[in-house]
């Protein structure tokens, strides 16, 4: 990456420009918010966003951003008009991440703001990005050819602009907790907040190809329960009933207690996950929140890459399939990887 550059002038608001704003990629984009106030801590952020599938509290994962804005829909005029009304905010300063896919419309946008300075990717793993001439403050990256962790990727971009943050600053980050939350979490679990080890899974994922097979789970959990003298929490979202569904009848049929939690707030579900010894799960937008709880995690990987998503840190572990299907990755190693962290 090359040398970020020290932006002259006073910076009073910040456009930050992600088409991909799902829960996974907002909590990955936290360095990059955190080293912007670190450097600026009046600035006003402003993230200008996709809509997601359901409703995402971007505002409560990221006490960095003071705004959430979304992309226009509908006609020319309409679209017109909203880019002007951004224009009149006086922004200083726009960045374009990139940090997972080049957007020519992103770019475009950053253009339109007025925004004096300008900041993103130059070039890409060798590749000259096709928009790069709307940028004005720009470096080389090597994320792709160098492996390079979706965290790190939204660290250098902070960099890029001139805002450094440490590696501690961002694993010290946690999502905040309201007593609201606490409380939500006290009820959901019940007596069993106060009882015996909790042991969450989550079965399901966005998308079905990353899903671990129900029987897999249960034979791992079984194992799990039985030496670890614990009780599951199923977790789930509004995608998530069947995956839920398959693997609570599989662990009633083994005799094994267990409850479903389905669609928590993420403050509640964080709330949740920091009672947990251990948390299992699929590569989805709950693993991010729990690590990011400071639960800590087993997480599975079969066609995404975990050098690029997967949590990192001594208190989690993943497990890569060699053949880049679910179905590739073996009972034993995830036994493995649980057993590791219970027994730290």
């Amino acid at each position: 990456m090359a040398g970020g550059q020290v932006i002259e002038g006073t910076v009073e608001r910040i456009l930050v420009i992600r088409r991909h704003n799902h829960i996974g990629d907002m909590l990955c984009s936290v360095p990059l918010y955190a080293g912007l106030k670190k450097r600026w801590p009046s600035a006003e952020i402003t993230l200008l966003a996709s809509p997601t599938r359901y409703p995402i509290p971007l505002r409560d994962v990221n006490p960095f951003l003071d705004r959430v804005e979304y992309y226009a829909k509908g006609t020319l005029t309409e679209v017109i008009r909203a880019h002007t009304s951004l224009r009149s905010r006086g922004f200083d300063v726009a960045i374009v991440p990139s940090t997972i896919a080049l957007s020519r419309t992103s770019h475009i946008t950053a253009l339109l703001s007025g925004a004096r300075v300008r900041v993103g990717v130059g070039t890409l793993d060798g590749k000259r990005n096709p928009m790069h001439r709307f940028l004005n403050v720009k470096g080389d990256m090597h994320w792709g050819t160098e492996h390079v962790h979706q965290e790190e990727r939204n660290r250098e971009i902070a960099a890029l602009a001139g805002c450094g943050i440490t590696q501690d600053e961002m694993r010290a980050f946690r999502i905040p907790l309201t007593d609201k939350a606490e409380g939500k979490a006290t009820h959901v679990l019940g007596d069993w907040a106060d009882g015996r080890p909790l042991i969450g899974v989550h079965p399901g994922a966005g998308k079905m190809q990353n899903i671990w097979p129900a029987e897999r789970y249960a034979e791992v959990l079984g194992d799990l329960a039985f030496t670890n003298a614990g009780d599951v929490v199923i977790t789930g979202g509004v995608l998530d009933d069947a995956a839920v569904e398959a693997l609570g009848a599989r662990l009633t049929i083994m005799g094994i207690e267990h409850r479903k939690l389905r669609n928590l707030p993420i403050a509640a579900l964080s709330a949740v996950y920091q009672r947990l010894r251990l948390y299992l799960t699929n590569d989805t937008g709950t693993m991010h929140i729990a690590a990011y709880s400071g639960c800590r995690t087993v997480s599975l990987f079969g066609p995404t890459a975990s050098w690029e998503w997967g949590p990192r840190g001594d208190h989690h572990r993943v497990v890569q399939s060699d053949d880049g299907s679910m179905g590739g990755i073996p009972i034993d190693s995830v036994r493995m990887a649980c057993q590791s962290l219970l027994g730290d």
